[in-house]
């Protein structure tokens, strides 16, 4: 199969046809009769594009796929680990299985699907990706025959359906809740170009300092994990420290307590710090994360209601569900 060379716009240009005709076509969708479903079927084996006996008989959902970078799966605190089981128990219910298929960093940077992909990608209904995936390989996903919801991400100028935290009236939250407690010189843990949901957080923890006409020093600014999503504890932390910090996520806050207490800062005494995820890691430290709850419960029954929407109206415009997110206090924020 010519993954990534024979593509929908392949068949279509070939027949001369619309790309959605193609996808109605091989999706068993309405919408394109039936010789010329059959004709555009026959191209797409001649190109290697489908096997023999690979067109679905029908439209039932009966399987679908969910792809997550290694780099965000991997991570100890399971955000995404637990995004998947919950989506997987909504399909269940609905007797649908799913399969995961994780990304290396090498196929992602080739633009080359998993092998378990490639080979079931003929028999699947759609397709989540959760966890930011690299632009020229979401416009790759996106020539794939079958629907596609993405999780947890956006990219600008694509027309995806997408199920979304409001991060940065997130960022907005907790930073102004450190206000709220008498902070006045707060920091952030995190890059603001590793993913859109970073970069939203940042964007409403900046709001926030502006509207309260407090200073955003740059030396405040952290960033303790690499272009692999790989935590390290070699980062240096500034001459003059805030009184408070605004983590871009658990693990990341984790990472700054251990460096706080192994330099003798107590944390919340001398460093309050706040983050986002609400995992069990925040809840697991001492002192326990005050943490921006995302549930990934809703993550996975959004992305599964609107999955099975979107297969049943595959050319409606597409969609942005923003799911509500709420902080839940613990004790690593001191009242100043």
């Amino acid at each position: 199969m010519q993954v990534g060379k024979v593509t929908l716009d392949t068949i279509a240009a070939q027949l001369g046809i619309t790309k959605v005709s193609v996808s109605k076509a091989l999706n068993n969708q309405p919408g394109v009769s039936e010789e010329l479903k059959r004709r555009i079927v026959q191209s797409a084996r001649e190109l290697g594009y489908i096997k023999k006996g690979n067109v679905k008989p029908s439209t039932a959902v009966s399987k679908l796929g969910l792809i997550v970078p290694k780099r965000f799966f991997l991570e100890s605190d399971n955000f995404y680990t637990k995004i998947y089981y919950y989506t997987n128990q909504e399909c269940a219910k609905k007797d649908i299985s799913l399969s995961l298929y994780v990304l290396d960093p090498e196929q992602e940077q080739s633009a080359s699907l998993p092998l378990s992909l490639v080979q079931d990608q003929s028999d699947l209904d759609g397709l989540f990706v959760a966890g930011e995936v690299e632009a020229d390989y979401m416009k790759m996903l996106l020539d794939c025959p079958f629907p596609i919801v993405v999780i947890d991400f956006y990219k600008a100028g694509m027309t995806l359906d997408c199920i979304l935290a409001d991060n940065y009236q997130a960022g907005y939250t907790v930073t102004n809740y450190l206000i709220q407690n008498g902070h006045t010189r707060i920091g952030f843990v995190g890059n603001p170009q590793f993913t859109t949901s970073v970069m939203d957080r940042y964007c409403g923890y900046i709001k926030a300092l502006t509207y309260h006409q407090l200073e955003i020093n740059p030396s405040w600014r952290i960033v303790n994990n690499d272009i692999n999503n790989s935590y390290v504890m070699d980062f240096q932390l500034p001459a003059e420290l805030p009184t408070a910090f605004v983590c871009h996520c658990d693990m990341a806050a984790y990472k700054l307590l251990l460096k706080l207490q192994k330099e003798g800062i107590s944390v919340p005494g001398e460093v309050s710090l706040i983050s986002f995820d609400n995992t069990d890691l925040s809840q697991s430290v001492t002192p326990a994360l005050t943490s921006m709850n995302i549930s990934k419960h809703d993550f996975a029954t959004e992305a599964v209601h609107r999955m099975l929407w979107r297969i049943k109206h595959d050319s409606a415009h597409s969609k942005t569900t923003y799911l509500q997110s709420k902080l839940i206090e613990r004790d690593s924020v001191k009242r100043m």
